[in-house]
């Protein structure tokens, strides 16, 4: 797979998280703090698994609790994309 733009991985996230915590995408910006709005850890493996289902890469679930930011997670899901 081609490495995707930050802003792809961005729209797939909010797609998810809006999923799993039943807030509605709009709601859901680049800078929100994924915690604030009730992920939890089961949320995170799950997501994990779409996002490496979705872009062919391996994502530790720890990931998501890492960086706090929807920006700041679809930027380090791409930036796996350098690493050999």
């Amino acid at each position: 797979m081609t490495k995707p733009t930050v802003e792809e991985v961005t729209a797939f996230l909010r797609d998810h998280v809006s999923k799993r915590t039943k807030v509605p995408a709009e709601q859901i910006g680049g800078s929100t703090v994924l915690v604030d709005f009730g992920l939890e850890s089961i949320d995170a493996v799950l997501i994990s698994g779409h996002i490496e289902d979705e872009f062919q890469i391996e994502v530790e679930p720890s990931l998501m609790f890492e960086f706090q930011t929807l920006d700041e997670v679809a930027t380090a899901v791409v930036g796996l994309f350098d690493k050999p």
